[in-house]
């Protein structure tokens, strides 16, 4: 036999053996991570719902905020237009007074 021969038979003999062995470990490894690819993808799909679901409660409240927020300014405005009118009044009320 020659040494080329001889070197053939090494890697027929022990590395071909190794590299199937290592191929295989290979091909679980690849099944595994696609089964976690899978509950990753059902997990991140299941957020992206309830995301969704907390973003819609986000804008109710910030809708039901905004109307809050208006009626407030509008009472606001009601009160300080009240006070005005007060104030006209009691300035009527002291001329009067003065004038008499």
């Amino acid at each position: 036999m020659s040494v080329d021969e001889d070197m053939r038979q090494v890697l027929q003999d022990f590395l071909a053996p190794e590299l199937r062995e290592i191929r295989g470990h290979l091909d679980s490894i690849d099944k595994r991570l696609d089964s976690l690819d899978k509950r990753i993808d059902t997990v991140e799909s299941g957020n992206d719902v309830r995301y969704q679901a907390l973003v819609q409660r986000i804008d109710m409240v910030e809708n039901a905020n905004g109307v809050r927020y208006q009626a407030i300014i509008q009472r606001l405005e009601q009160i300080q237009q009240s006070f005005a009118f007060d104030r006209r009044i009691s300035d009527l009320e002291s001329q009067k007074t003065r004038s008499a």
